[in-house]
């Protein structure tokens, strides 16, 4: 639902520190005047599937409850946000966002989503670098760094872009299955497409990391401020460096097979934080707009 006269609020699973990106580089949310009628939280959109992203939306500064769990609203110019992961295990139900002081509350509904198997076959070789905790544990500290602050205003005010045109070889969420083993879900989406095709940052923001990495290999992070980020993994060169400004649709690499991978695709992930969510609902409207 698209919000009038309202101040908003939001953001993640995890409290990052708001970055130290000056309003310069990043994009401001139109000023908004607050109207006695505008109820005191808000919560789009109103019904949505496990592991998708809730926006709250409040008059004034403070913390909601959601799921147990405490979020601070951002402010972000004349408007507080908070966007909040919704785990992609979640129980089908009817939920309550709570201010903290319990004066306000606002409710939405997680409807049930079934996700399918992905199976794929890989070599001994590459089934034993998932069993290689050291280089993974040492890279996900170098990930954890650089999704540690985020801009305070969003370089966003539209909806995001599909990184590469292809196929999409396995959607977000389907459970994988590696060599008859189960193994973690696939929080991302994989779009297959041949070795060099450019791809495309998603939406405005910073890059925070582009080097190679252990599973991923070339792999570029995003910030697009108030804690959303979007990665890109598997690629073959990288075209952008850490602290570059990029702009929707400029060219940040090349699709590959680098890493744990077995063929060429851009293996894309969005994040709150540090927790991965569907990517999709941000391809499918600017965030501030979702219903």
């Amino acid at each position: 639902m698209k919000m009038r006269n309202a101040m908003f609020a939001f953001c993640t699973s995890l409290a990052l520190a708001a970055g130290s990106l000056g309003s310069t580089n990043a994009a401001q949310l139109p000023a908004v005047s607050p109207a006695a009628t505008a109820p005191a939280i808000h919560v789009q959109p109103s019904t949505i599937g496990p592991g998708d992203v809730l926006l709250v939306t409040g008059k004034q500064a403070g913390s909601v409850v959601v799921m147990n769990k405490t979020y601070s609203l951002q402010k972000s110019g004349d408007r507080f946000v908070r966007f909040i992961p919704i785990p992609i295990d979640a129980k089908p139900a009817t939920y309550s966002v709570v201010t903290a002081d319990k004066k306000a509350k606002a409710v939405f509904t997680i409807q049930k989503k079934a996700f399918a198997q992905d199976v794929i076959t890989v070599s001994k070789q590459m089934e034993g670098m998932q069993q290689n905790t050291k280089r993974i544990e040492a890279d996900q500290k170098r990930i954890n760094k650089a999704r540690s602050q985020s801009a305070a205003a969003p370089y966003f005010t539209d909806k995001f872009q599909l990184p590469v045109q292809g196929r999409l070889s396995t959607p977000y969420g389907y459970q994988r299955v590696v060599n008859g083993k189960i193994a973690s879900r696939h929080l991302a989406i994989d779009i297959a497409n041949k070795e060099g095709t450019p791809v495309a940052a998603s939406q405005n923001g910073k890059v925070v990391l582009a080097e190679y990495l252990y599973l991923t290999g070339y792999t570029v992070m995003i910030d697009h401020g108030l804690n959303v980020f979007s990665s890109y993994g598997h690629m073959s060169k990288l075209d952008v460096k850490a602290g570059q400004i990029v702009t929707k649709g400029q060219v940040i690499g090349k699709v590959g097979t680098t890493g744990f991978s077995t063929g060429p695709h851009l293996h894309y992930a969005m994040l709150i934080g540090n927790t991965f969510i569907n990517p999709n609902p941000f391809f499918q409207a600017n965030p501030f707009d979702w219903k």
